[in-house]
């Protein structure tokens, strides 16, 4: 069975047409993902993980670990321990540099 961005690629249209697609499902998913301890556990998993496990063009482009991690230090703040906001701020500083 195909997934919706392997039939895109069928169809002609580049990988990076199919990745800019996923990063464009993935942010819409994380924008509209219930606020609950369930959800921010979730997202902390996603910063953790990175583009560990899905090859491109499935994988979460820079745009959506941004978003990830925006959310994480705006939205989740306050279920961040100390600890934990430091090693995430230091995986993002990791992750994200140019």
């Amino acid at each position: 069975m195909r997934s919706p961005l392997d039939t895109f690629i069928a169809c002609g249209r580049s990988r990076d047409e199919a990745h800019e697609l996923a990063s464009e499902i993935w942010l819409a998913i994380i924008n509209n993902l219930e606020e609950n301890k369930h959800t921010f556990l979730l997202l902390e998993r996603f910063a953790q993980e990175g583009d560990l496990f899905l090859p491109f063009p499935y994988s979460r482009s820079y745009k959506v670990l941004r978003r990830v991690f925006k959310k994480l230090f705006t939205d989740y703040r306050d279920y961040l321990s100390r600890a934990d906001y430091y090693d995430a701020l230091a995986c993002a500083k990791s992750m994200l540099k140019d």
